[in-house]
């Protein structure tokens, strides 16, 4: 799925089942997440998801580049890579 993040377009696809198995060794049982995820965590899966799809957006220019007004779109990334999106079945872009 792709997404607009500032002026740059970014193509998130679902996590693996390895990929999220990595994460939940980092940040704990993904199912426990919910809307209200630390932005640590939403950085940590958004840095999972980037590097999943090369591309040329990277964690670094996330955190270099983007503002607390782009984390809407930072948790609708994380949302589609774990699979668990709204906007996946209804995309807007």
């Amino acid at each position: 799925m792709k997404f607009k993040l500032k002026d740059k377009e970014v193509t998130v696809n679902p996590a693996t089942l390895r990929q999220i198995h990595d994460l939940e060794s980092t940040i704990g049982n993904i199912a426990e997440i919910g809307d209200k995820a630390p932005f640590d965590v939403v950085i940590k899966i958004t840095k999972a998801a980037l590097e999943a799809t090369p591309q040329e957006v990277t964690i670094d220019w996330v955190l270099d580049n983007c503002g607390m007004g782009d984390l809407p779109v930072l948790n609708e990334m994380s949302a589609c890579f774990l699979g668990a999106s709204s906007v996946a079945q209804n995309p807007t872009t």
